[in-house]
């Protein structure tokens, strides 16, 4: 049995707008609100208008600060999934068989996505991600290689690292920083750094001063772009 994590209020608070939870993961912005709230669609068969329900958990209606990190990490899981070739479309229905098998309703945050998760999604045991639908492989090893940048506190996600930054490791953890992007070896977060060059300070100052070396701070401005 899985339980809580030391401080639950860090996971469940707002801590990023929409347009910013979406920038951190590098999904579309439209495509994050859908995930946050759903979306209205009209039923072709009976020319009704439905509705989806919302695949990420605790995000508030409104501007501001909406999106905790449980919800960021939620749709980090899904971008994940979504880049590797799975259409949305299949995407629900697997997260829907997650959580019944698994029989958590986050079931996308939780360790168990490795375990028993991984066994419900990869059906033919040749490291394939099946749609749980009707079974069939559309993509290999993703499952394993988007939970190589996850780690799990008291088996639920915990903090993420960047992989977009590559030379330099950036990570979002909501104990430090507030959630934002930080650089893990120094504690210092991203926009601190950013900030600087674009007041015009010389990159090697800059990067003397946070002890970065040159093709780490490249790293940094280019993915802020």
């Amino acid at each position: 049995m899985q339980t809580q994590r030391t401080d639950e209020l860090a996971y469940t608070t707002p801590l990023y707008s929409q347009a910013e939870a979406a920038r951190i993961i590098q999904a579309p912005p439209t495509s994050f609100t859908r995930w946050a709230h759903g979306q209205r669609f009209k039923q072709r068969q009976q020319g009704r208008w439905g509705e989806s329900a919302p695949l990420l958990t605790g995000v508030l209606a409104g501007r501001g600060l909406t999106v905790p990190f449980n919800a960021l990490a939620e749709g980090y899981i899904i971008e994940a999934f979504r880049r590797a070739g799975l259409p949305m479309a299949r995407i629900r229905p697997a997260i829907e068989v997650l959580r019944d098998e698994i029989g958590i309703d986050n079931a996308l945050l939780s360790h168990r996505l490795m375990t028993d998760g991984a066994e419900i999604l990869i059906r033919n045991g040749e490291g394939d991600l099946v749609v749980v639908r009707n079974h069939q492989g559309v993509f290999k090893e993703v499952v394993s290689e988007f939970l190589k940048s996850i780690q799990y506190e008291n088996g639920y996600v915990s903090l993420i690292h960047l992989p977009t930054f590559e030379v330099v490791d950036v990570v979002v953890d909501p104990n430090r920083n507030s959630g934002h992007p930080t650089i893990e070896r120094i504690g210092v977060r991203v926009e601190d750094v950013l900030s600087r060059v674009r007041a015009g300070e010389a990159l090697s100052e800059v990067g003397e001063d946070y002890g970065l070396e040159p093709r780490e701070l490249r790293s940094l401005i280019i993915q802020a772009a």
